[in-house]
């Protein structure tokens, strides 16, 4: 799950297993297994494939902003 405030920067954290923390998820089900008729999952939006481009454009010039003003700050 993203949090709330953070842009997609294909950290992958979003695909790690829910029971095995060092696993990618391979959507085997198993964290949602249970006894129960039906299952409910929300969904706070959905990327996609331009989307993403347009984030991690955004996220790179943040981080070369950042990198910039940062060796300014060291001389």
């Amino acid at each position: 799950m993203l949090e709330d405030e953070k842009v997609c920067d294909n950290c992958l954290e979003c695909n790690t297993c829910d029971l095995d923390p060092g696993k990618i998820c391979d959507n085997c089900a198993k964290c949602i297994d249970s006894d129960t008729d039906y299952k409910v999952i929300e969904i706070d939006d959905i990327i996609i494939e331009k989307d993403l481009k347009r984030k991690l454009a955004i996220v790179d010039k943040k981080k070369t902003e950042k990198n910039k003003n940062h060796g300014q700050n060291e001389t």
